[in-house]
């Protein structure tokens, strides 16, 4: 597939054991690696770093992080090891200003490695890690996003990695779809995402059963992120557009592809 700017890609990462599994979303991955145009590099926005502000890893050689805990063996022998981009972190580091700050101390967690050992199992594509600012509201977030848009025109995939729906509290490990509350709630976002409204999001709290499905807001931010790298007149697709466990939403939207 041939563009000459990349798209935004949201992924609902869901459960560490998509990569090991066969599922719906791991198979969608993978189909969606072979149709996307190949990046240059990607700039991840993970669920999974959490900071006080915009925090840019900006290291020599990139680690793998197993943060999660009491998954079978299979999932720790796993290796993901994308090479790191110094330059592209300081490109991404100069687009942010004010907002970002260099940071050597974390990797590729698994709300990221799990996905793209799926889209890219080569493992070949240089990826640098943007985190998920904790103490800025949906409009800090989105701001990140419109700062970052520029990469897009330099072959670079802004990939943000996350739920809609994400609320552990509530999963009930023996149900296949989702609560009521979360099917609204994902179906609503999902509605005004489509028709190019992107303040519903924004205004996320203010929809029926956000509580719920957004317990804390480390998972949904990066949706915000992907919206604000995004055009309201790029196309919009949508995949893996299913909740799961109850309280979690894999819905994952694709912009400008």
């Amino acid at each position: 597939m041939e563009n000459s700017r990349m798209p935004v890609v949201f992924v609902g990462h869901g459960s560490p054991m998509n990569a090991i599994t066969d599922n719906p979303a791991r198979t969608c991955w993978e189909e969606l690696g072979k149709k996307l145009p190949r990046p240059k590099a990607i700039v991840a926005i993970s669920a999974h770093w959490t900071s006080q502000g915009t925090h840019v890893l900006k290291t020599d050689k990139n680690r793998q992080i197993n943060d999660m805990y009491g998954f079978p063996e299979k999932l720790y022998e796993i290796t993901y090891p994308p090479k790191s981009s110094p330059a592209l972190a300081d490109k991404v580091l100069s687009l942010l200003g004010d907002l970002g700050q260099e940071d050597p101390g974390w990797g590729i967690d698994h709300g990221v490695w799990v996905p793209l050992c799926s889209m890219y199992p080569e493992a070949d594509i240089p990826v640098v890690m943007v985190s998920t600012d904790m103490f800025a509201g949906p409009e800090g977030h989105f701001e990140v996003g419109k700062r970052l848009k520029p990469l897009r025109d330099e072959g670079v995939l802004i990939f943000c990695s996350g739920n809609v729906v994400h609320n552990l509290s509530r999963c009930d490990y023996e149900m296949e779809g989702g609560f009521d509350w979360a099917d609204a709630f994902d179906h609503e976002i999902r509605d005004a995402i489509t028709e190019g409204d992107f303040e519903t999001p924004k205004n996320y709290r203010g929809i029926p059963g956000a509580r719920q499905a957004v317990q804390m807001p480390d998972h949904y931010f990066p949706l915000l992120t992907a919206l604000g790298a995004a055009d309201q007149s790029d196309p919009v697709s949508v995949f893996n557009d299913y909740r799961e466990l109850g309280a979690l939403s894999m819905t994952s939207y694709l912009f400008g592809a």
